[in-house]
């Protein structure tokens, strides 16, 4: 899923000049973007990375992420069980998108000029297929969706690594907001807040219940969270029922003109969807509270 050597650095991040929603939740005119860059994150460019993510903070406050984990061993539905899994497995990769209180995404131009809106995607090099507990079908999904453990073994970050460097990102960038919070999303996210919040703790177990484990987690990572699956499921809409891709369809939020091939829809891919949809459900869908209501919410653990 990544180089053997770091891509040259051709595109650079620039910041929209304009907003993609006026005050009243119209679409105004923006710049034409072609579609989605996930640049790789890995060993030997993980610090650079983050310290771009961390430049970036300060204009786009809202933190969308997405986890990739090899499956689970106990059913999902309550934190119990989410902590017996994240406890006992290994993260394998994560996603990452920043936007603006408008749902603005930073853009990079590619080689040819062309606008591309950036998403990030770090791969671990924890997990080993041959020693870890998992489940056998998800590790045999993962594969088949592009995933080379083989690779992602001797060219992936450690996370203890990438945590302890986020952890600096993350305090410089509180200081630089003068204490103003992030906010994080993502779509379906107890298990992405979950590993995240695992790393970011030094691998300890995860508090034993959802209160200590949510005020953890504020705490770690600055900020309010939303599951944009959650809100999406609360708003008496049936066809914002379902999983990522219908709900992204549904809400006409998925980038379909880009130039180039779809790519895999990993742990990148699928944190820029989580982007826009929790966007389009505050802006749009939820726009009387911006979806304040439904802050600390997990499809799966609240009903």
């Amino acid at each position: 899923m990544f180089p053997l050597a770091p891509p040259p650095r051709v595109l650079q991040p620039l910041p929209q000049p304009a907003a993609p929603y006026n005050k009243y939740n119209h679409a105004v005119a923006a710049p034409p973007v072609l579609g989605v860059q996930v640049s790789p994150v890995t060993a030997v460019n993980y610090e650079a990375e983050l310290d771009a993510i961390g430049s970036l903070l300060a204009s786009y406050p809202f933190v969308a992420i997405d986890t990739e984990y090899p499956g689970t061993l106990a059913p999902p539905e309550q934190y119990a069980l989410v902590k017996a899994n994240v406890d006992e497995l290994t993260v394998v990769q994560l996603g990452l998108t920043l936007c603006d209180e408008y749902g603005n995404i930073p853009i990079a131009l590619d080689g040819g000029g062309r606008p591309l809106e950036v998403a990030w995607e770090v791969t671990f090099s924890d997990f080993d297929a041959r020693r870890d507990r998992h489940a056998l079908e998800s590790v045999e999904f993962l594969r088949s969706s592009g995933i080379d453990f083989d690779r992602s073994r001797a060219r992936g970050v450690a996370s203890a690594a990438f945590a302890a460097k986020l952890a600096a990102v993350l305090s410089s960038a509180r200081e630089q907001r003068r204490g103003g919070e992030l906010t994080w999303a993502a779509f379906g996210g107890a298990y992405d807040f979950a590993y995240l919040v695992k790393m970011l703790a030094g691998g300890r177990p995860l508090p034993g219940t959802w209160h200590a484990f949510a005020a953890q987690a504020r705490a770690l990572l600055g900020g309010r969270l939303f599951d944009a699956k959650y809100m999406a499921e609360h708003c008496e809409r049936a066809d914002l029922c379902g999983g990522l891709r219908r709900v992204a369809a549904s809400l006409s939020v998925q980038r379909t003109n880009s130039p180039e091939p779809p790519a895999a829809c990993l742990a990148g891919q699928k944190s820029h969807s989580a982007c826009r949809i929790y966007t389009a459900m505050r802006r749009r869908i939820l726009y009387r509270d911006g979806g304040a209501s439904h802050q600390g919410l997990m499809d799966g653990l609240h009903h």
